[in-house]
């Protein structure tokens, strides 16, 4: 129970961290795909969790995302809309799972 808790979490921060909207003084949109220490968040976290579903959709969107937006494909709004969508997929996922059980031991 304490490990779901931890990884669920962790999660939580990481996705914080990593939303990919974010202003400067100067009103420009920051592109994390472009930070390193982001993207080694991501694999640690997904090294510590090989298992579980959401961190791996979530590093797998993000990989999927940065790739598009480096070679010029969709542009950084499109991928920060496509990734905050997936983030609150997964936390709302996360959520569900946390009341079914807690209803259960009810």
């Amino acid at each position: 129970m304490y490990d779901k808790m931890k990884k669920s979490l962790l999660l939580f921060v990481l996705c914080v961290m990593s939303m990919s909207v974010s202003a400067d003084g100067q009103g420009e949109t920051k592109n994390y795909c472009l930070d390193p220490a982001n993207k080694k968040e991501f694999e640690d976290l997904l090294g510590k969790n090989p298992s579980d579903k959401g961190i791996i959709r979530l590093f797998a969107m993000r990989q999927g995302l940065c790739e598009m937006i480096g070679k010029q494909q969709i542009p950084l709004e499109i991928g920060i809309d496509l990734w905050a969508i997936e983030r609150q997929k997964t936390m709302l996922e996360r959520t569900q799972q946390r009341l079914n059980r807690l209803t259960k031991k009810m």
